[in-house]
């Protein structure tokens, strides 16, 4: 009878000890179009104001411009201003005198910061791969070109496979639900985000292309949403709430 005791109390304490290290985050995506909406006004306070509404622990960013004739500012420098988080840059080419890329913004400093590159017919891609405390976050803008895509999918396993932690991957992926590279991403993440209604183009949506994916843990979500923002940008931005 003893020995069933103690044993009973060394269960309740392993399970107190599982929960106290399991985490909830929230994680956002948006392409936010340089703030470039679709009504034709460029602002910076309206990405920001629906990123500071969301609150999100961790955000990917794409269609980022930095000091280019066609937007002079750091853009990922101006949200992450306005939203009081860490910004983390990944240009992809050299454009207008500046770069494009994407970006990811942080509430936590990150450990650390790396970037490869993904293929496309028309312009070059990159994966930008931040280090946090208990996990990485990958953010990336894929081709328009379904080639690349397939071709980025084994990429990004690869990458991934390597990595000592959990990994969460969000961004524009340019592929629908149905479509071959998805399917091919499935096999060894977890969607996430809502697949059934569409993130594209903000003002009427018929195409879902933005997505929240995890790899290598048992992450539980709580929480996927879409947000109804229809002019900041051309994308819906998305967010989902997950515990890990």
């Amino acid at each position: 009878m003893r020995n069933r005791f103690f044993l009973l109390c060394g269960a309740i304490l392993m399970s107190l000890n599982i929960q106290a290290q399991s985490q909830e985050l929230r994680i956002m995506s948006y392409n936010v179009r340089n703030g470039y909406g679709i009504d034709k006004i460029h602002s910076y306070d309206r990405p920001a104001k629906v990123i500071n509404k969301v609150k999100p622990d961790i955000v990917a960013v794409q269609e980022l411009d930095s000091v280019t004739r066609r937007y002079p500012d750091y853009v990922l420098g101006e949200l992450a201003e306005r939203c009081g988080m860490n910004a983390y840059y990944g240009p992809a080419i050299s454009f207008g005198g500046g770069k494009y890329g994407v970006g990811i913004l942080t509430r936590k400093p990150a450990l650390s910061v790396k970037q490869y590159a993904l293929p496309c017919h028309s312009e070059p891609r990159a994966l930008l791969i931040v280090e946090m405390e208990d996990y990485y976050f990958a953010c990336t803008h894929l081709s328009l070109h379904a080639e690349d895509r397939m071709t980025s999918m084994g990429i990004i396993k690869d990458i991934v496979s390597k990595l000592d932690k959990p990994v969460f991957l969000a961004g524009d992926l340019n592929a629908e639900p149905g479509d071959p590279e998805i399917q091919k991403l499935a096999e060894f993440c977890t969607i996430h985000s809502r697949t059934d209604k569409p993130t594209w183009d903000a003002a009427n949506p018929t195409v879902c292309i933005d997505y929240i994916v995890s790899y290598g843990c048992n992450a539980k979500c709580k929480k996927a949403k879409i947000i109804k923002e229809k002019k900041a940008s051309d994308h819906r931005p998305i967010f989902v709430d997950v515990k890990f």
